[in-house]
């Protein structure tokens, strides 16, 4: 049977005439999808329109208790934060460091021991600033230091307008963040009235480090407008 005869019956006829449609609607079809959705021009950096960009967060924390410490001794904290802890496609947004403590001892009323803190991110990638801070034991957080790698991050959702490649790229930290965290803290110890016979003199102090790195990746999803009948 050769292809004129094969195309003689009605059925046969309605097969080749679907497929041919087929062939010119599919193509039409998905080009028309971008426009549907309100991604208008599509590009090499992929579709443009208005979007519903979404983070999703997760925390890596560390936490440690110091050895006693007596009056000026001194404590190293080390927060290491590395490629693979982060992930690929993730982004890293602060680095947050609380020093907390609760005062041991017999200080005189009134006074308080403390704790004061300084960073040092010589081995840490970016452009980043030392701190330094510190306080008294009677409040639980005597110290604490926080970097933001990524200017005006919140976590919060909002809308933009543009492609997927632009909006994702404003939010890469450029690799800035990865090393060693380094934070030195030096105990403040009261000895009241020199200790008269032990009475006021301080026990040594404990402090409570936690280390905190908020990393997140970013969802988008196409803002669908479906126009109202009744304003057409």
């Amino acid at each position: 049977m050769d292809l004129a005869e094969m195309f003689q019956d009605r059925r046969s006829q309605a097969m080749l005439g679907g497929s041919i449609l087929f062939m010119f609607i599919f193509p039409v079809y998905f080009a028309m999808v971008p426009g549907l959705v309100g991604l208008d021009d599509v590009s090499s950096t992929g579709p443009s329109g208005k979007w519903t960009v979404s983070f999703i967060e997760e925390t890596m924390t560390q936490s440690e208790t110091t050895e006693s410490l007596s009056d000026d001794d001194s404590e190293e904290s080390i927060f290491t934060i590395t490629e693979e802890m982060i992930g690929d496609g993730n982004n890293l947004a602060s680095v947050t460091i609380t020093i907390e403590c609760q005062d041991q001892g017999g200080a005189a009323p009134g006074t308080n021991n403390g704790v004061d803190a300084a960073s040092d991110l010589a081995g840490v990638s970016g452009e980043l600033s030392d701190q330094n801070d510190g306080g008294n034991c009677g409040n639980g957080i005597a110290a604490s230091m926080s970097w933001t790698l990524i200017d005006g991050y919140d976590g919060a959702d909002y809308e933009a307008i543009g492609t997927e490649s632009e909006i994702r790229s404003s939010w890469m930290e450029s690799d800035s963040g990865r090393g060693e965290w380094l934070v030195d803290l030096t105990a403040d110890v009261q000895d009241d009235a020199g200790g008269a016979f032990g009475f006021f003199e301080s026990d040594d102090q404990t402090y409570d480090i936690t280390w905190t790195a908020v990393v997140f990746s970013i969802s988008m999803e196409p803002v669908v407008e479906i126009e109202d009948p009744t304003t057409a």
